[in-house]
């Protein structure tokens, strides 16, 4: 696992514009395009939104983000490509995104899920995490007429 570079563009287009249409039910209804990919990697200024992506092969195959709402909170999101799910990189992904937040005294961490995302809410409660609010599917912010969940993470200061 690394920080993204600019000349990773190319790696991370093909990740993100193969996942499957599962993948992409739980994120939003349209696929991503090399343009969105490419000022998603230029939003990455590691003051406001930070990245690590893991990589197989030469390839890049999952990342996570971390963007900071304040000084005190920060979302975190990860997307693990179709091929290497359920191997643990997710669950990797989160620990280094928890430790880079401690290490940027972040004091709340948000995650938006899916409600019929299993995986990803195991991942998430399995870390610490709990369900703050449920979105109904008509507020739902992914576009799906299936509801969402807000769930957060209070860090504490590791003594």
């Amino acid at each position: 696992m690394r920080f993204p570079e600019r000349s990773d563009l190319e790696k991370l287009v093909r990740m993100y514009t193969t996942l499957s249409q599962e993948s992409m039910r739980f994120l939003r209804p349209y696929k991503f395009s090399k343009n969105e990919v490419r000022d998603m990697l230029e939003r990455v200024d590691f003051k406001n939104v930070y990245s690590i992506v893991a990589e197989w092969e030469g390839e890049i195959v999952a990342e996570a983000r971390l963007i900071r709402h304040s000084d005190k909170t920060a979302e975190v999101g990860i997307i693990v490509h179709d091929r290497f799910k359920n191997q643990g990189i997710g669950q990797r992904l989160l620990k280094e995104m928890i430790e880079m937040a401690r290490k940027e005294s972040i004091e709340k961490l948000i995650a938006f899920v899916n409600e019929k995302n299993s995986a990803a809410i195991h991942v998430f409660k399995k870390h610490g995490f709990e369900v703050e609010k449920r979105f109904s599917a008509e507020r739902y912010i992914m576009g799906r007429d299936e509801n969402a969940l807000k769930l957060s993470l209070t860090l504490k200061e590791e003594k």
